[in-house]
């Protein structure tokens, strides 16, 4: 909890890389500046923060318990960041009716860990924002309150995550007409100034984004796993130095493959959009059936559509008798934009931000991990 203890122990890692020698404080502040304390609590608390295949396993707080103790810091005028303090002790020992004292100690103790992590993703230009931090999206704050995620992790531009826009979702083994359809979705989009919002899967997620990405359009791609590979793949590289791309999870940057978890994230492919599109799907078997159905029944934050494909789909249309529409093929940019929108004929359409330029740092150095990260995305970032 102490952070001067924090700053030694980064030093000694310094130290060991055989890297040039700097004051003893510099490179820790180097790694932790902009992320709020509010944010390094939260990542002590419930992140794994793993940086080696071998990392040992914590005892983290599970969603519930982290809740209630949001709750109780936030019912008692603290912050999470006062869990950093020197004096935090009697603080910890406070909520031992929560989480035992002791647990809590470990996990907030492991400012070493966090030091390795947090240098590690600053060198991929991986940046992570917390629920409480203003640059969090505020449509997944509004969506699930509470049970928001307490961490996102990103690449790119993070202005694009308020941005709404298309959720394009489908089936990762299409046939290739499903899948030439959906790039021309996907570049309509960008002609209509509206994004594509997808999962980064195999097959019409990536499909989607490629084509907006590829016609000068806007791509947010949510992840359920492998951030920390996927931001250095040579189809994303260009477009997250431009500032046309974000990339982000709920989950650990390194985090390994488990279904469990895209079914998860499919809720936040929802949430960052404004309408959302089916473009094939199993029926009643597959995350995107799962994703779609739990829209429809429960969660209802979008409106959605389903492609009226050249053959009957049972998997479609047992959606549209859970009340998804018929994707209406809209002529025009403006119909387009009108119906992901979901603005009335005679009414303005919303248009995305405006795409940053993008600049290069003077000394050619990795910039850092920021809490609230900075539009301009930096082409050096990406020269590994």
């Amino acid at each position: 909890m102490d952070l001067h203890r924090w700053r030694v122990a980064f030093a000694i890692i310094w130290q060991r890389r055989g890297l040039p020698s700097r004051p003893l404080a510099d490179r820790f502040r180097r790694v932790t500046t902009g992320v709020s304390p509010d944010t390094q609590a939260t990542l002590l608390l419930t992140a794994p923060l793993t940086t080696t295949a071998k990392a040992p396993a914590d005892a983290l707080l599970k969603p519930a318990e982290f809740r209630k103790v949001q709750d109780r810091v936030a019912n008692s005028g603290h912050a999470l960041g006062d869990f950093l303090g020197k004096d935090a002790s009697p603080l910890v020992d406070a909520y031992d009716d929560l989480v035992p004292a002791s647990r809590l100690r470990d996990l907030l103790g492991r400012g070493f860990r966090l030091a390795q992590a947090l240098d590690q993703w600053s060198a991929r230009s991986i940046w992570v924002i917390g629920v409480t931090d203003k640059a969090y999206p505020s449509r997944l704050r509004t969506h699930f309150g509470n049970d928001a995620p307490p961490l996102l992790y990103g690449c790119g531009n993070p202005d694009l995550l308020e941005a709404g826009g298309l959720a394009v979702v489908g089936s990762r083994d299409c046939d290739e007409e499903n899948l030439v359809w959906t790039t021309e979705v996907g570049r309509r989009a960008a002609r209509s100034r509206c994004q594509i919002v997808s999962g980064g899967a195999r097959g019409v997620d990536i499909t989607a984004m490629a084509g907006a990405l590829d016609a000068g359009g806007t791509a947010c791609g949510v992840l359920a796993d492998t951030l920390y590979r996927d931001v250095l793949d040579a189809t994303y590289r260009d477009h997250l130095q431009s500032g046309t791309l974000v990339l982000i999870s709920p989950n650990d940057p390194r985090q390994r493959f488990f279904a469990s978890l895209r079914m998860q994230r499919n809720k936040y492919v929802y949430a960052l959009s404004d309408t959302a599109l089916v473009v094939a799907t199993g029926m009643k078997q597959g995350g995107t059936w799962a994703g779609a159905d739990e829209q429809l029944r429960r969660l209802r934050h979008v409106p959605v559509y389903v492609r009226v494909p050249p053959q009957p789909s049972p998997g479609l249309s047992a959606l549209e008798r859970l009340g998804a529409r018929p994707w209406p093929e809209p002529a025009t940019p403006l119909q387009f934009a009108r119906l992901v929108r979901n603005t009335p004929p005679g009414g303005p359409a919303a248009e995305i931000p405006k795409i940053p330029e993008t600049s290069t740092a003077s000394d050619g150095a990795p910039v850092e991990a920021p809490a609230t990260p900075p539009a301009a995305i930096q082409r050096s970032l990406f020269e590994l």
